[in-house]
């Protein structure tokens, strides 16, 4: 067996001086190739016997996988290669994946980059942003499920084939005995193409590998261009940063369409020579996995716990019950929405395993920060700055132009540069005002760094909702609200929530002189909007809706405002036998949010369970709090 990428044994990293020491090796001498495709083989000869991965189809906790080893799966990369070059795919054309988590879903992710590029797209979407997506890249090839009413893809396909020109080619992978054509069957095409690449492919670390649509799982994705560099920098990334070695078992549930399941589940555990346990087509969105996940750890031998916030919030509400899960590494890392401090803290209380934050975004093609393995976790925090990327807080003026670099603490925008860094994305419109001060990318974030480097993500310039993991652009929702004949004005933003992160809520001003009740709102919103996560929690009428000098609606008020109602309802029954409680929700220097709760009442003993109370509830929540006694 020849030595895997990463080494068996890293030496401690505890602070800023081991990064740095990392990068006494620049990152052009880290890696024996930059791109996928020499990184999938690499892993794939560490031991090409070993199983890559088990898939299990339903999630329960005895159920017989399909296993596939290393061996298998190259070939099957092969193959899918092969299929599409012979289907006309060049380096510049683009083959589009409309799947759920499968095996299927893997050989096209990885064996597409062999012949061009791979766009993978999530699959509840509506058929009309798909279609948008498929034109913006001018997909030759779609790879989607057969037909299934679980899933409903191919109904989406058959409604939009005829507005897109440039797809010449849908193949279909069967689902649940349902029959395809034969000669767009997925699986038959694959076993009728040569084991090894029939096709010469020379891959420049410049080349773009994926298109990855970023910007929401509703209203109108930008399509992201991710180069074979930036994947290769993740993979090393992660695993120096993680610690990972070929022993690790990992479970794998991130969807194949955004970055984290691409890039922190598979790519890592592919190169790498690792064995994933890969929990079926919805991943952590079939609930069985979730109910099985300590016994699937015990089966399995799992070492590496990861999972969005939302995920591990599940867990930590129904934690081990007698499984054996001294397995599991005393670290995990988790991401796509912030960790609460609280959560983290349990996790470690129950499970004796630290949960990290990582900050990313597709714009990075994934992670650029974590914790120190050996260091303080600065719960809260999304610790260091990974070797060989930089990040700045800058302040920037009304037009989005560079004015000067924040202090210590000072909250500014956050903007990056490192070899995972985006070109850009497709449409060279969306790139107007991406990069300031030369070749730093400006996501929309907000954050501060501390006195020892460490990174506090602190909001969002850009009105993005994320919930449970889900990127929800609110311009469908304001959009579809703005139909309803009373409606003037609409808006909708995030309120906090223990459970997902955030929820979307949506403010409406009515038309002078019509009525409408906020559940009849809700209810004609939630009938135009296909995508479940997207749909309001709440509608609140107000009027007059907060404007800026120039006539915009000014989401900040609103945003304090949904929170402070959350935080409102959740603490109002605590309010009894001459307790008081007042909340206020507001800016704060060096936190972004903060709610300040003002406690009153003369027994003491009672305040005091009632402050215990208090904490326990705001324990679930990202925003920081302080809690003061009249």
């Amino acid at each position: 067996m020849r030595e895997p990428l990463m080494p068996r044994r890293y030496e401690p990293i505890v602070g800023p001086d081991d990064l740095a020491e990392l990068e006494r090796i620049p990152f052009a001498e880290r890696l024996e190739c930059y791109h996928t495709y020499g990184l999938i083989r690499a892993g794939a000869s560490i031991d090409p016997a070993k199983t890559a991965f088990h898939y299990l189809f339903e999630g329960d906790a005895d159920e017989v996988p399909l296993s596939v080893t290393f061996g298998q799966f190259l070939t099957r990369v092969h193959q899918a290669g092969n299929l599409f070059r012979r289907l006309g795919v060049g380096t510049g054309d683009a083959v589009a994946l409309l799947l759920p988590n499968l095996p299927e879903t893997l050989y096209a992710l990885w064996g597409g980059q062999t012949a061009g590029i791979v766009c993978p797209i999530n699959w509840m979407l509506e058929a009309r942003h798909i279609a948008g997506i498929l034109r913006a890249t001018k997909a030759k090839v779609l790879v989607a499920l057969g037909p299934s009413a679980e899933f409903g893809i191919a109904d989406k396909v058959d409604a939009m084939r005829g507005e897109l020109p440039d797809l010449e080619t849908v193949l279909m992978v069967p689902w649940g005995g349902e029959a395809v054509p034969a000669e767009a069957d997925f699986h038959r095409l694959l076993d009728a193409e040569p084991a090894e690449l029939a096709f010469e492919r020379v891959i420049d670390e410049d080349d773009v590998a994926l298109y990855l649509h970023t910007g929401g799982t509703t209203g109108a994705p930008k399509v992201a261009r991710l180069l074979h560099r930036g994947m290769a920098y993740q993979f090393w990334a992660n695993t120096w940063m993680k610690g990972l070695t070929v022993e690790d078992r990992m479970l794998s549930g991130g969807p194949y369409f955004h970055a984290g399941g691409i890039l922190n589940d598979s790519l890592v555990a592919l190169a790498g020579g690792l064995t994933q346990v890969i929990l079926g087509p919805t991943g952590y969105r079939n609930r069985k996995m979730v109910d099985n996940y300590w016994k699937l750890v015990e089966r399995f031998r799992i070492t590496r716990m990861n999972g969005v916030p939302t995920v591990l919030s599940m867990l930590a509400a129904n934690p081990p019950a007698g499984e054996d899960i001294t397995t599991l590494h005393e670290q995990a890392a988790t991401g796509s929405g912030g960790l609460p401090v609280e959560l983290a803290r349990t996790l470690e209380k129950l499970l004796g395993v630290r949960t990290l934050l990582t900050y990313g975004a597709t714009e990075f093609t994934c992670n650029i920060s974590l914790a120190p393995r050996e260091g303080d976790p600065r719960y809260g925090s999304s610790g260091l700055v990974w070797p060989y990327t930089r990040v700045r807080a800058v302040i920037l003026d009304d037009d989005g132009k560079y004015v000067r670099d924040c202090e210590t603490d000072e909250i500014g925008a956050l903007v990056v540069k490192g070899p995972s860094v985006i070109p850009g994305y497709l449409d060279e419109a969306a790139n107007r005002d991406l990069f300031i001060d030369g070749d730093w990318i400006n996501n929309g974030d907000l954050g501060r760094i501390d006195a020892e480097g460490y990174l506090w993500v602190t909001g969002r310039a850009k009105d993005l909702i994320i919930r449970g993991g889900h990127n929800i652009d609110p311009r469908l929702i304001d959009e579809t609200l703005l139909e309803h004949q009373a409606v003037e004005l609409a808006a909708a933003v995030g309120k906090p929530d223990a459970h997902a992160g955030e929820l979307p809520v949506a403010y409406v001003q009515l038309k002078a002189g019509a009525t409408a009740s906020a559940d009849e709102i809700k209810a004609f919103a939630r009938a135009r909007i296909a995508e479940r996560a997207a749909a309001p929690a709440e509608i609140y009428i107000i009027d007059p809706m907060p404007l800026t000098e120039v006539g915009k609606i000014f989401k900040p008020a609103l945003r304090l405002d949904a929170a402070s109602r959350t935080f409102v309802g959740l603490l109002a029954p605590l309010a009894r036998d001459g307790i008081e409680i007042a909340v206020a929700v507001g800016e704060d220097a060096t936190r972004g949010s903060l709610a300040r709760i003002d406690l009153g009442g003369r027994d003491g003993a009672a305040l005091g369970r009632v402050e215990q109370e208090i904490r326990r509830l705001m324990g679930g929540f990202t925003m920081a709090y302080e809690i003061k006694r009249a």
